[in-house]
């Protein structure tokens, strides 16, 4: 393997590692360190008909179901099996999450767990990789959906 693929391969996995950091610290307002401006993401395949566009609008939504004024507490994000393909500035990764949720007010003590994919296109900034597009798909939950509002 080229020496370029396996640094672009750690920079792309550390990419991930910081939004897990950054949605468990619910530094929300930091996206831009893993997202581009323009970023798009379909979460169709979970939520029907939804879609977000732009980092400013996907910062926005994460306050809301995660952020304060939720039913959302302390959340614990993990991702693995890495499946990673290059070509020069742009990527294309596949890869696991696993999320659990802790519920607070009227979901007080209630557990939410998630498991599924990433589908996400990236392309290298002067800042490092980003994820540009991303699908999103829960494919196992357990719980209360206690990342939803009223």
């Amino acid at each position: 393997m080229p020496l370029r693929f396996l640094q672009d391969k750690h920079a792309i996995e550390q990419i991930y590692v910081r939004y897990c950091e950054l949605v468990d610290a619910k530094q929300f307002d930091h996206l831009g360190d893993v997202f581009t401006p323009d970023t798009w993401h379909d979460y169709t395949r979970s939520l029907p008909g939804v879609f977000v566009e732009g980092l400013a609008p996907l910062i926005a939504s994460m306050h809301w179901n995660l952020g304060e004024g939720s039913s959302c507490g302390a959340t614990h994000h993990n991702v693995g099996n890495f499946r990673i393909r290059t070509d020069g500035d742009r990527a294309w990764a596949k890869v696991n999450y696993y999320a659990v949720h802790r519920g607070i007010g009227r979901h007080d003590g209630a557990l939410y767990s998630m498991w599924g994919l990433y589908d996400d296109e990236l392309v290298r900034t002067k800042s490092g990789w980003r994820v540009q597009r991303r699908v999103y798909s829960s494919i196992l939950t357990e719980g209360p959906a206690v990342t939803t509002r009223d």
